[in-house]
């Protein structure tokens, strides 16, 4: 029996702003054609966001959350619909998040790609007003004191 080639993993690249909005740029899947979208999925509830991948740069399709959209909180798993099968975990790839972002990309355990959802925003721990991640766990939060 011959082994049947695994695709390779998706991974995305993605950047929070300070106001809530989430860019997410993924490595287009060889030969796919069609419809892509980015699938956020709450993981304690039903709720799903399906937001579209259109082309960005060569090999790259993007996907834009803007703040716009309510998301509750909680943690929301990232997939990817490229072809019209059910989505595939994507993997984390470069993150830069704003010191200030109410909703924070982060890599699993299992090392796929979430997203954490907060209304107020606490201040991430990272050199001025931005956290830069190259897949690695999540960035650590850590409260504002009182007096500031």
């Amino acid at each position: 029996m011959t082994p049947v080639p695994q695709a390779a993993p998706l991974r995305a690249d993605c950047i929070a702003d300070s106001a809530g909005g989430l860019t997410f740029d993924v490595t287009a899947a060889a030969g796919a054609s069609g419809p892509a979208h980015l699938v956020l999925r709450h993981r304690e509830g039903r709720e799903e966001v399906t937001l579209p991948l259109t082309p960005a740069t060569a090999g790259r399709l993007r996907a834009a959350l803007p703040s716009s959209v309510a998301l509750p909180e909680g943690h929301w798993d990232a997939f990817a619909r490229v072809t019209e099968g059910e989505p595939h975990r994507l993997m984390p790839g470069a993150m830069k998040v704003h010191s200030l972002a109410s909703r924070v990309p982060y890599e699993t355990r299992q090392g796929n790609l979430s997203v954490e959802c907060r209304l107020a925003a606490t201040p991430l721990r990272g050199a001025g007003n931005c956290a830069t991640s190259h897949n690695r766990p999540a960035l650590a939060r850590e409260p504002v004191p009182p007096n500031h």
